[in-house]
């Protein structure tokens, strides 16, 4: 008996000092992942998760300034299972919910505002903790661009009419100067799946990217405003969008989307034009934030992206138009609760509401001096501070009376219900 309870203690023991090898062993593992995570830069946190494979994370993590990563990672984890209990108890109301709504959509009339006017679906997919290439301005290799006529009286657009025939090109004029401006602001590249292409489109949408690097140059700093390599995949219509759209396991609510891990823009050809370079200027406004000053809070990008969409040409002179009949629907609202949001909130439930409040925010900040100014100087933090997350009190410091004033501003803007037109 008595040898029985000397082995049974033995057993013990070991299992006893085997546990804690492997909780020192665990320990001392966590613990070195900690030194790692804080001995690195913002860049180099971004660049250890995407060579592990997990670009997800760089988009939910706090990587500047160091935050302890398993905190993090238990406290995401804790999300998902809250989420995914979320969804289970709605799991029946959303059945129901959505059997009513498809009832209801085959009943909508034919003249009746849909899509794009309707809901505005058009996305930045979650942004990569890290800006697209760019290039300095000054340093832009700037293109030769010549004009001149054939022997027949065809005119030709080229780089080197050198090529040609001098003879019969009696008159060639240099184009150069005047396509600088496009030139640096955005080199621009389309592609077309599956189809021709279109001159018309193409030439339009080069004027649209001129156009909202212009107005966002008004407020990026001079130090930071980059030449953007744009790219446009651009779809033959809406089907053959939703097809590649679907193929790629994307959101069936994208009606158009950009992501800043290809550094590309999907759009597909609407049967309207006005419609197709809206939607346009919403994406080329994401793609040249990314470019230009990173990550910034998905409030502030998808309202610069709508604010741009709103833009009309008058003559050479770019306006944007407030959404005066709509505003109404925001009495009340609270900057802080928008600002606050993170990218699955803001397209929640209330995603409607978010994108048109955050259109508005926007159209208010750039309505008065001091919201121009704290836009500025947003964007001078954003640039040098990349991939940095900032408390809606930090982010509104710069603004006088903070964010509680900024939202009472912006209900008394809303109140008094008189919207001028910007122009640029």
């Amino acid at each position: 008996m008595r040898l029985k309870l000397r082995i049974k203690d033995k057993w013990i023991e070991i299992i006893m000092k085997s546990l804690s090898r492997i909780l020192f062993m665990l320990l001392a593992f966590f613990l070195s992942i900690e030194v790692v995570w804080f001995s690195c830069e913002s860049f180099q946190r971004q660049q250890l998760l995407e060579a592990l494979g997990r670009d997800d994370l760089a988009r939910e993590l706090q990587l500047d300034p160091y935050y302890p990563l398993l905190s993090q990672l238990y406290q995401l984890r804790l999300e998902d299972h809250h989420r995914a209990t979320e969804d289970i108890q709605q799991e029946s109301v959303s059945e129901t919910s959505d059997s009513t709504i498809n009832k209801e959509a085959t009943q909508t009339p034919e003249g009746q505002a849909s899509g794009w006017q309707a809901k505005g679906k058009h996305y930045a997919a979650k942004m990569l903790c890290h800006k697209p290439k760019t290039q300095n301005l000054n340093n832009v290799n700037k293109q030769k661009i010549y004009k001149w006529l054939d022997e027949h009286g065809r005119t030709h657009f080229g780089e080197k009419p050198a090529q040609a025939n001098q003879a019969s090109n009696k008159e060639i004029e240099d184009l150069s100067k005047q396509y600088e401006a496009l030139q640096q602001a955005v080199k621009l590249s389309i592609e077309y799946p599956n189809w021709a292409g279109d001159s018309l489109i193409e030439s339009e949408l080069k004027k649209q990217g001129k156009m909202v690097h212009k107005v966002l140059s008004h407020y990026v700093p001079k130090s930071h405003l980059r030449q953007i390599n744009l790219k446009i995949i651009l779809f033959k219509n809406v089907a053959e969008f939703e097809s590649h759209r679907d193929d790629q396991k994307a959101n069936v609510q994208w009606g158009a989307y950009y992501s800043s891990a290809s550094n590309s823009i999907y759009l597909p050809r609407y049967p309207n034009i006005e419609q197709t370079m809206a939607i346009a200027r919403h994406e080329m406004t994401h793609a040249m934030i990314a470019g230009m000053l990173g990550p910034v809070p998905v409030w502030l990008n998808e309202g610069l992206a709508e604010y741009m969409e709103s833009f009309s040409w008058r003559l050479n002179i770019s306006v944007a138009q407030p959404r005066v009949s709509e505003y109404g629907r925001l009495k009340g609202a609270s900057m802080a609760a928008l600002a606050t949001a993170n990218y699955s909130e803001f397209h929640g439930d209330n995603e409607d509401t978010n994108y048109l409040q955050a259109a508005a925010s926007v159209y208010f900040l750039l309505d008065h001096q001091s919201g121009r100014q704290w836009l500025k100087r947003s964007f001078v933090f954003y640039a040098e501070n990349p991939c940095r997350k900032a408390s809606v009190d930090q982010l509104f410091a710069s603004y006088p009376g903070g964010i509680t004033n900024a939202s009472h501003n912006f209900n008394a803007w809303l109140r008094k219900g008189k919207y001028a037109s910007h122009r640029y």
